[in-house]
């Protein structure tokens, strides 16, 4: 902050969750000027905003609140968070050409969707552990070029995927790895975790092994973050890379 001239404070709040949406309408309240939300409180921070913005609506969940005008804003800066990496390592032409894996189907995954969409990638496969919540979250969109497999032949879609994104809990420290084996993959897709602790998922592991390109959810945490930083305090983020100070904090359990 100091960078940009800003006085301010980035600080964590532990908010119960049966608490979360009153805790969420008082910020109005307060000199807070917004505030970013994790899992799982991302549909109490929609449910609580006075607007919401078209991407929080095109989603369906928040992840960034902020006050303007006396008004509780709810918006999601996951789409611009996941596409600025991705961005970066393929072109325009190259997004309009591949064939997308999507691995999830959580509020997350809807992100991801949206964001694949808006980029013009003309495929998207989606598969998850329980196949009616895939199903579900396909004929939501009711687009021929989005469609859900079966579990049973998510190693089917490996092979046919350009991209594939891990948009589920699974590789998370706690939680079981990703069984997904990348072994027959395309030598030249690109694989992306939007998991971030640990920073090498037991996925990320295997593109590596694979020889396959890559991209941690550490760099969609950054690519998120720098809107909400714009929203809060009124200016562009710092242009320094802040992967070594997140590395420490997620290091020592600070979120």
């Amino acid at each position: 902050m100091r960078e940009v001239g800003v006085r301010g404070a980035y600080v964590p709040f532990m908010v119960k969750p049966w608490e979360a949406r009153t805790a969420f309408e008082t910020l109005k309240k307060t000199t807070i000027a917004g505030l970013n939300v994790t899992l799982p409180l991302k549909m109490e921070a929609f449910l609580a905003a006075d607007e919401r913005t078209e991407d929080a609506q095109r989603i369906g969940a928040a992840n960034c609140l902020y006050v303007r005008r006396g008004k509780l804003i709810a918006h999601n800066t996951d789409l611009q968070g996941f596409s600025d990496p991705l961005r970066a390592r393929r072109s325009v032409d190259d997004l309009a050409a591949m064939s997308a894996l999507v691995i999830g189907a959580g509020g997350a995954a809807k992100a991801v969707v949206g964001a694949l969409l808006s980029l013009g990638v003309p495929e998207i496969m989606m598969v998850n552990r329980t196949d009616s919540k895939a199903e579900d979250l396909v004929a939501q969109a009711g687009l021929p070029s989005f469609y859900a497999l079966p579990w049973s032949s998510r190693q089917i879609a490996v092979q046919r995927a350009d991209l594939i994104i891990n948009a589920s809990s699974a590789g998370m420290a706690g939680y079981p790895a990703l069984d997904i084996n990348l072994a027959k993959a395309p030598k030249t897709a690109l694989i992306y975790d939007l998991v971030y602790t640990p920073e090498v998922t037991p996925l990320l592991g295997d593109a590596k092994a694979n020889g396959l390109e890559t991209i941690g959810g550490l760099d969609m945490l950054i690519g998120q973050a720098r809107p909400s930083f714009q929203l809060f305090f009124g200016v562009s983020a710092p242009d320094s890379d802040p992967s070594d100070v997140l590395r420490s904090a997620l290091a020592s359990g600070r979120r």
